[in-house]
């Protein structure tokens, strides 16, 4: 169970610059690794569970290498020494020790670099089970992370899906070279822009269909250029050595929709606007102004027009800046304001503007990498990212999964991270910091609920009054 299939192509891809990016991103106080806790309704075994993730994960060839760096660039390779004894383990907190406290600790620890990114930990404690996942960001976006939790999980109504897959899946060809990851950067422009390159043999098509390209990708640079460093708060300052993490009580999906369509706006909308008026009070608390206030968050924007967002590994999105109106007191302008601030980003290239950044910055030497990759983490206060988990409960090892959250790395020195994420009808938002940055981040979840239950009496005064 412990080896690695024979592998039938060479032991060595290129990684592409994208996911390349993602892997130099790592510091000493960020190493850049997702964290996932699933639930458990009561404990799994651990023989079970490896036997489960090596049957399923070992026909996604990414899951059995490791990042090498040498003169050649950046490559995935073949881990000769793989056990998935390693990668799958149990752990049981101590006597007194919070599920929290330890989490927190565990997204300052990085992965061994000598052996593939990943870990499934099985933690005890007391009369709690749950399941922790840690990946690195250079695997994948969060969209992969989800497909990689369906792949090791089942749907509670079902049968399990089969240990033994019947044959390695087929995935798409990672680049081999610095051409071929250019060649791959420029389709995804091309596609997301909203058209595929003209015919081969028709040489002025091409090329104003690449003017067209540059042109659109020229003025978003400029804006990205032109965008002042973030508004000095609390909340931007340096990350230091400790973390600490907390998440909301779980919302029920159906409240949520049911204010969005009160105030005619998305629920993203609104959790975000909760968000924003939540770290308002919290600035207010320190003595700021929220109303002379707007801190942006990078927000994850999946590449429209491209094909590889469904694959189980890979970063296949791009970032977007949104200013948060955190002194808007008016809860419904609030929500408006962010729906229309999403609506425009989305009329924007800026997702793809950065992803194909990110693709050269992982192209480039390590002190200009290290540079760029500061000047646009200056832009941001916190990552922010919205994940659709599962829609309905799911189990494994056939134990029901209750409950799924995250905690999303943040990049450079940015050192707040909001995620939201939905499974099985519920939402969960959550926050991960720096404890000098925000050492409390329970309080401001406990004002986020605060602003949300607000939103629902209003909501059902709009519907009433609607005709």
């Amino acid at each position: 169970m412990t080896r690695p299939p024979r592998a039938r192509q060479p032991q060595r891809e290129r990684m592409s610059g994208v996911d390349a990016a993602w892997w130099h991103m790592s510091r000493p106080h960020n190493p850049m690794v997702v964290v996932g806790m699933l639930g458990l309704r009561s404990a799994v075994a651990l023989d079970a569970l490896r036997e489960i993730v090596w049957s399923r994960l070992r026909v996604h060839r990414r899951f059995l290498q490791r990042p090498v760096h040498d003169a050649d660039g950046d490559h995935w390779e073949d881990d000769a020494r793989f056990r998935i004894e390693r990668h799958v383990v149990r752990h049981r907190l101590a006597k007194g020790q919070s599920m929290h406290d330890w989490l927190a600790a565990l997204c300052l620890k990085p992965l061994p670099q000598t052996h593939p990114l990943w870990q499934f930990i099985l933690v005890e404690h007391a009369d709690r089970a749950a399941m922790v996942m840690r990946v690195h960001h250079c695997i994948g976006d969060g969209t992969a992370l989800v497909r990689l939790l369906l792949a090791i999980t089942d749907p509670e109504s079902a049968p399990a899906m089969p240990l033994v897959p019947a044959k390695p899946v087929a995935e798409e060809r990672a680049p081999q070279s610095l051409l071929d990851d250019l060649r791959r950067l420029l389709a995804d422009a091309e596609a997301a822009i909203g058209a595929g390159a003209p015919a081969a043999d028709d040489a002025p098509a091409q090329v104003a269909h690449l003017a067209r390209v540059a042109v659109t990708l020229g003025g978003e640079l400029i804006r990205l250029a032109e965008m002042p460093d973030e508004t000095v708060t609390p909340f931007k300052q340096p990350p230091g050595t400790q973390r600490v993490v907390a998440w909301c009580e779980p919302l029920r999906q159906h409240d949520v929709r049911r204010v969005a369509q009160a105030f005619g706006c998305s629920v993203y909308a609104v959790l975000i606007s909760c968000v924003a008026a939540a770290l308002g009070a919290e600035l207010h608390s320190r003595g700021h102004d929220p109303a002379k206030t707007e801190i942006r968050v990078l927000v994850p924007s999946p590449l429209r027009g491209t094909n590889r967002a469904a694959a189980m590994h890979g970063n296949h999105f791009g970032l977007v800046n949104l200013l948060l109106p955190l002194g808007i007191s008016n809860p419904v302008a609030r929500a408006w304001e962010v729906h229309r601030r999403l609506g425009a980003l989305a009329d924007t290239h800026q997702g793809l503007l950065m992803h194909l950044l990110l693709g050269l910055v992982g192209l480039l030497p390590s002190d200009a990498r290290a540079r760029a990759l500061d000047f646009l983490s200056d832009k941001a206060t916190a990552v922010l990212t919205l994940v659709p988990g599962p829609p309905a409960a799911r189990t494994l090892a056939g134990v029901r999964v209750d409950d799924m959250m995250f905690a999303v790395p943040q990049a450079g020195d940015i050192g707040l991270g909001v995620s939201i994420f939905t499974y099985a009808g519920a939402i969960r938002v959550g926050l991960m910091s720096d404890s000098a940055t925000l050492a409390r981040p329970e309080i401001v979840l406990r004002q986020f609920e605060v602003e949300f239950a607000r939103l629902i009496p209003l909501a059902r005064a709009l519907a009433e009054h609607k005709p």
